[in-house]
């Protein structure tokens, strides 16, 4: 009888500490994901302020000035996104130059 209760007190025991180390287990898994959070709170924080000081200083006037001040010859960039671009003609499948018996020729109303 002794014994049985001993093994009992035992196993309790066991099964408290094994609860208590999944519980500490937990806490820090808790508090690393909350570290980890925080820590890419901050780098999204600092990426804003290095956006934001980026914009401050890239103006239009300065890049002017730094342009000017080079020696090298510069040309604009074509193909604007915000230039109109003339229609084109369409692009068809084939390549130009090559005779394809079977095409049938295509033409676009508008």
């Amino acid at each position: 009888m002794f014994g049985k209760v001993i093994a009992i007190l035992l196993g309790l025991g066991i099964m408290a500490t094994a609860l208590l180390a999944t519980r500490q287990k937990r806490y820090e898994v808790a508090s690393k994901i909350s570290r980890t959070h925080w820590r890419l709170i901050e780098q999204q924080r600092d990426l804003m302020r290095y956006r934001a000081e980026v914009a401050r200083k890239v103006r239009p006037d300065a890049i002017r000035m730094a342009l000017n001040s080079m020696k090298t010859q510069w040309r604009p960039i074509p193909h604007r996104l915000d230039a109109s671009t003339p229609p084109t003609q369409p692009r068809l499948v084939t390549t130009p130059g090559t005779k394809d018996i079977d095409a049938i020729p295509v033409e676009f109303g508008g």
